[in-house]
């Protein structure tokens, strides 16, 4: 399992495309293993506030509303403007079934159960400001669940959404394994989007190792085993400096 970075991950998407995967249909498969993922996981829910940001992660949560949509729930979609390519046909596959986008400024979310979080993904390159950072803080301080489109909106700079759950997309990124942004994410789910395995391929990023790969090297020891039967250790240590100051303190002269 590869740990993307995110310009690993938009590597990864141009190789796709070079290899004739239409994008589109990652975008369909992402918003719909949100929707899946989000109704699965907040079964409660019956009213959910989907916040669009401008790009493709926005355009993901347009298709995840529309799925959600699909299976029921009654959708509120915060949207801001200027969506192309992708996300335009993503939009307007949303209208198409009746949905009125409400404009990201005038966010409520009294009447919501349940939080997507479509505002921005990994190619944020600075912190948000102005409508977005009171987005983000309006949402953390609602106390809803939320669930957040690959990586919580506005890491890994601050002020960013505190997640309950993050759904990501083709390959874990750093932020959903290392502190501090780890907490951020809540539970972590990986989902497939349909990424050529060609794509995915890269001898470059780090591997992960599992649980499941790692109990695969320890060797079965016998039940009656015990420390004079499972080997030797040999440790070899060099001087620091904490032990040489020890030293010259108890013979009275440098040591080197």
């Amino acid at each position: 399992m590869r740990l993307y970075s995110a310009e690993a991950m938009r590597a990864t998407d141009a190789r796709a495309l070079e290899l004739g995967y239409p994008s589109l249909l990652l975008m369909e498969a992402a918003g719909r293993a949100v929707a899946e993922e989000a109704r699965q996981r907040y079964p409660q829910a019956r009213c959910a506030a989907v916040l669009v940001g401008p790009g493709n992660n926005g355009g993901d949560g347009m298709v995840t509303a529309r799925w959600l949509l699909s299976m029921g729930l009654s959708v509120r979609v915060f949207a801001t403007d200027g969506h192309r390519w992708d996300a335009a046909q993503a939009k307007a596959a949303l209208i198409a079934h009746g949905v009125k986008l409400e404009a990201l400024s005038g966010l409520e979310l009294e009447s919501c159960e349940l939080v997507i979080d479509a505002l921005f993904g990994t190619g944020l390159k600075r912190s948000l400001a102005g409508v977005y950072a009171e987005v983000v803080n309006k949402v953390n301080a609602a106390a809803l669940p939320v669930v957040s489109v690959d990586l919580p909106s506005g890491l890994p700079y601050t002020p960013h959404v505190r997640a309950g759950c993050t759904v990501s997309l083709g390959g874990l990124k750093y932020e959903h394994l290392f502190y501090p942004y780890r907490e951020a994410c809540g539970r972590v789910r990986l989902v497939e989007i349909g990424l050529p395995a060609g794509a995915l391929e890269s001898a470059g990023l780090p591997v992960l190792s599992t649980p499941q790969e790692m109990r695969g090297l320890l060797p079965r020891r016998a039940g009656n085993a015990h420390k004079g039967s499972v080997g030797r250790v040999l440790v070899v240590g060099g001087f620091g400096t904490y032990h040489r100051h020890r030293a010259e303190e108890k013979f009275g002269r440098s040591v080197r």
